[in-house]
C-alpha cells in the first residue's frame, strides 16, 4: 500500500501509513481472473451501495443493515435514491409503501436501483403500483485495470485540450455546470450538487476524485472516480453537446482509471448508460449483470 502523502510503500495492509500517519483507503487488490463471477458481481454492488448518492448530505437516510437510501434534497433524481434493500419478502409489500411515502414528502425526483442479487421478486410489481415506473436496465460492469485498452483514448486535432482533477470552488461550479448541460438537468439542482460534492469531499485523500475536461478553458466533460469501497467506480460521464464525437469521453474515463491504477487499485467498475456501453467496451469492461432502474418525477 503506498501513502499518498509521503509515497512510502506499507509492508502491510494498514489503515495508518507506518512513517507518517496518514490514513491510507484499503483496496481491492486482487484480478478479476482470481474472482468468480459472482464475487464480481457483489464488488459492483458494493461499489454503487458506497458510492450513491455521496453521504455528504441527507434530509433522510438509512445506510443498513436491510436497506440504504438516501434524500439529499439535490434536485436531480439520480441523487436521491435506493441502492439496496434485503428484506423478508412477506414485510416487503408494507415496506415498500412506507418508504415511498417517505420519499414523496420531500418532492424531489428519485430513482430505485434493483440489486442483481436480489431475491424479492415482486418488488418491479409493487414500485409501480406506488408510482415509480421502469426507465431501463443499465449494465453492470467492470474491468481488470491492467489490462485497461488505453489505445483507444486518443485524442487528436485538440488544440488546448486539458485534463486536470477539480482541485477548488470554482472548478467544482465549472464541473456541476458542464454535467447539467451534457445531461439536460435542471439548472436548478447546480447549487445542491456543488454543496453535495464539497460535503462529500472531492480533494486528496477523499473518496472522490472529480476530473474536468477542458477546451481552450471551458469545461466540456466530466468524470467522477470514486475509491471509497476499495475499487475504481466510474460515475458522471458526460460530455457536452458541442464537443461530443471527439473522444473525449473516453480520453476522460481512461484518465480517471489510470489514476486510480497508479494509486495501487486494480479493478474498475461501472453502471452503463445505453449511450456509454460501446465506449466501455472497446477500453475492455465485461458486462457481468444489470441493474433495473425505476423512477419517480416530482419536480417538472
Amino acid at each position: 500500500m503506498i501513502c499518498s502523502e509521503c509515497s512510502k510503500e506499507n509492508l502491510l495492509k494498514v489503515e495508518l501509513c507506518s512513517y507518517c500517519q496518514a490514513k491510507i483507503q484499503l483496496r481491492e487488490t486482487r484480478i478479476l481472473s482470481d474472482l468468480t463471477s459472482q464475487e464480481i458481481v457483489e464488488i459492483i454492488e458494493s461499489d454503487l451501495r458506497g458510492a450513491y448518492p455521496p453521504k455528504g448530505m441527507s434530509l433522510a437516510k438509512s445506510d443498513g443493515p436491510d436497506a440504504i437510501w438516501r434524500v439529499t434534497g439535490v434536485l436531480d433524481k439520480y441523487f436521491n435514491n435506493v441502492t439496496c434493500v434485503n428484506w423478508d419478502p412477506e414485510e416487503t409489500s408494507i415496506r415498500v409503501k412506507k418508504l415511498i411515502e417517505e420519499f414523496n414528502t420531500y418532492g424531489v425526483d428519485y430513482t430505485w436501483w434493483i440489486s442483481p442479487t436480489s431475491s424479492l421478486v415482486d418488488l418491479p410489481k409493487l414500485l409501480e403500483k406506488h408510482g415509480m415506473f421502469y426507465q431501463e436496465d443499465f449494465p453492470g460492469m467492470a474491468v481488470d485495470l491492467l489490462n485497461l485498452k488505453y489505445e483507444y483514448a486518443q485524442v487528436t486535432d485538440l488544440k488546448g485540450f486539458k485534463i486536470f482533477r477539480v482541485d477548488n470552488k470554482v472548478q467544482l461550479n465549472d464541473f456541476v455546470n458542464a454535467y447539467i448541460i451534457a445531461t439536460n438537468s435542471n439548472p436548478k439542482m447546480q447549487s445542491g450538487l456543488v454543496s453535495l460534492f464539497t460535503k462529500s469531499g472531492y480533494k486528496k485523500n477523499n473518496d472522490w476524485s472529480l476530473y474536468s475536461a477542458t477546451l481552450n478553458g471551458k469545461t466540456v466533460s466530466t468524470t467522477a472516480l470514486f475509491t471509497g469501497a476499495g475499487v475504481a467506480g466510474i460515475y458522471l460521464v458526460s460530455t457536452i453537446p458541442s464537443a461530443r464525437r471527439r473522444n473525449i469521453a473516453t480520453k476522460i474515463v481512461v484518465h480517471a482509471l489510470k489514476q486510480a491504477r497508479d494509486h495501487g487499485y486494480t479493478i474498475g467498475t461501472l453502471q452503463a448508460s445505453e449511450e456509454g456501453l460501446g465506449l466501455y467496451l472497446k477500453l475492455g469492461f465485461r458486462k457481468y449483470c444489470s441493474f433495473p432502474l425505476y423512477t419517480k418525477y416530482h419536480i417538472s
